[in-house]
C-alpha cells in the first residue's frame, strides 16, 4: 500500500517533502495493488499539480472546468495593494478573453482535455480520504474521480464546493486601512461536469464520521476503516 498526501501544492506524507520524492513513489505507483490518498484538512494548492496528480489516476480523460473567468482584465486602481502585481496584470490581460457574457474567460482550463498518464499511471484501487477540511483545489480533484471504476471517496462531506471554487491565481492583498493581508481569488471557476449550484461539498462514496473514542484515545479512526476494507477485499480475492 501506498500512502499519499496532497497539501498545499505539493505532493506529501511526512517524508514527500519535494518535488523529487514525490517522483520517487509516483515512479512505483503502478506497482502498487491498492493506494490510500488523504486529501483531509487540504487546503488545496496549485491547479496544475492537482491536474498532474489526477493524470496519474484517472481512468478516462477530463477536462478542469466548464467555465473559468474574472470579471476584469487587469486589476485596475487596487493594483498598487495588490502582491505581485504586474504578474498579475500580466496574466489577465494575456491569458483572459472577453466572450459575450461580458466576463473574461481562462480558456485553456475551459478547452483542454487532459489524458491519463501512460508512464506510471496507476490503475488498481484507490481510497480517497475527505472532510469537511478538505477544498478548493483538492475537490477538483475529487471531482474529477468521483464515480470511476476502482475509485471509493471516504470520510465526510468536502468543505470545498461541488460545483465550483474561486482560484487559479491568488495574490496577497493589503488592505490600505487596516493593513491586513488577505488572500485574493482572482477567478470563478466552475467545476466541468459540476452538480448543481446547492451549497454541497464533494460527498463521500463511504461515510465515516467523526469519532468520539478515536479523538480521546488518539488513533486515526477513518484510516483504520479503509484499511479494513482493503483488508476484507484482499480476503475474499484471496478465497475464490
Amino acid at each position: 500500500m501506498a500512502h499519499l498526501a496532497f497539501e498545499e501544492g505539493l505532493f506529501v506524507n511526512c517524508v514527500f517533502a519535494d518535488d523529487k520524492i514525490f517522483k520517487a513513489a509516483v515512479d512505483n505507483l503502478n506497482a502498487a495493488k491498492g493506494v490510500v490518498l488523504d486529501l483531509r484538512s487540504n487546503g488545496g494548492g496549485k491547479i496544475n499539480l492537482s491536474t498532474l496528480l489526477t493524470k496519474y489516476v484517472t481512468r478516462r480523460p477530463f477536462r478542469v472546468a466548464d467555465s473559468s473567468y474574472a470579471k476584469a482584465k487587469t486589476l485596475g486602481p487596487y493594483t498598487k495593494y495588490i502582491k505581485g502585481k504586474f504578474i498579475n496584470n500580466i496574466g489577465l490581460f494575456f491569458l483572459t478573453k472577453k466572450r459575450k457574457d461580458g466576463l473574461y474567460h481562462f480558456g485553456l482550463w475551459e478547452r483542454k482535455m487532459y489524458q491519463p498518464k501512460e508512464r506510471n499511471h496507476f490503475g488498481g484501487d484507490l481510497y480517497v480520504l475527505i472532510n469537511g477540511s478538505t477544498f478548493s483545489a483538492s475537490t477538483l480533484f475529487c471531482n474529477d474521480i468521483k464515480g470511476q471504476p476502482g475509485v471509493t471517496l471516504l470520510g465526510e462531506q468536502a468543505g470545498g464546493g461541488w460545483h465550483g471554487n474561486d482560484g487559479i491565481m491568488i495574490p496577497d492583498i493589503t488592505l490600505p486601512n487596516t493593513h491586513l493581508r488577505v488572500r485574493l481569488p482572482l477567478f470563478r471557476l466552475v467545476q466541468y461536469n459540476h452538480v448543481p449550484k446547492n451549497g454541497l461539498g464533494v460527498m463521500p462514496d463511504i461515510y465515516i464520521g467523526t469519532n468520539y473514542e478515536a479523538l480521546v484515545k488518539g488513533f486515526d479512526k477513518k484510516m483504520q476503516v479503509v484499511m479494513e476494507i482493503i483488508k476484507n477485499k484482499q480476503a475474499m480475492g484471496n478465497t475464490q
